[in-house]
Order: C-alpha cells, then sequence, then structure tokens
C-alpha cells in the first residue's frame, strides 16, 4: 500500500476550459453528494508519489554538489529551486507552484537527517 500523502501536501484543483459568456464553476460530483473542485485522490497520490520521489533523489545531488564545489547550502537550495521552476517551465515535469515549494521544504528537511553510512562520531 503506498504512503498516504501528508497533510501539509497541496492539493491541486481541477484545471478545467468552459466555453461560454456565463461564469461556470468546473467541479465534479462525490459519491455522498456534494461537489468538489479538487482533484480526485488517486490524482492526489500521483502527484504526492513524483513529488516525494523527486525530493529523495535530490538529496544525493544536494550533498553531493555541496562536497564538489563548497558551495553553502542555501546557494545550493536555490540553484535546486531555480532548477526545479525551470523544469516545470519547459513542461518537462509537472508540478504546481505549490508543489515546487513543498518539494523544497521536504528536501530541506531531508537534508537536516544523517547520510547514510555516516557516524555520529567515535563509538568507545
Amino acid at each position: 500500500m503506498p504512503p498516504v500523502p501528508p497533510a501539509d501536501f497541496p492539493r491541486r484543483t481541477m484545471a478545467s476550459g468552459l466555453d461560454g459568456a456565463v461564469p461556470k464553476f468546473s467541479a465534479r460530483e462525490l459519491k455522498g453528494g456534494g461537489f468538489s473542485a479538487l482533484v480526485p485522490d488517486e490524482e492526489h497520490q500521483e502527484a504526492y508519489e513524483n513529488a516525494e520521489d523527486l525530493a529523495a533523489q535530490l538529496v544525493g545531488y544536494a550533498r553531493r554538489k555541496e562536497r564538489e564545489n563548497a558551495w553553502t547550502r542555501e546557494f545550493n537550495l536555490q540553484r535546486i529551486r531555480d532548477g526545479i521552476a525551470e523544469k516545470v517551465r519547459i513542461r518537462e515535469w509537472d508540478f504546481t507552484p505549490d508543489e515546487q515549494e513543498w518539494v523544497m521544504q521536504r528536501l530541506i528537511s531531508l537534508l537536516e537527517l544523517p547520510e547514510a553510512g555516516a557516524t555520529a562520531g567515535p563509538t568507545r
């Protein structure tokens, strides 16, 4: 069973184009009645899994770039943020602005964890 998206993961709204001069509201009908403009759970799950996967992949990249270039964490994170935005701009990746911010916050939290295989210090 895939991990459930955390409460802080942003939920997309449905995108639609509706013709006509009269204002329209795009929504889907819910099983229990009522309507929602939010994407279905399956799409929300997929967006979360993609964002989590990207954040996890960026951990190794960020650490490697810090070691190779002696960049500050802040400089490195800004380069990564700009790179994600560019990939979205050229439509290579599909992340909303809120999802991009979530990926960056997740990356920051993952970078605060100790590296695999690293020791906390000498053991006695």
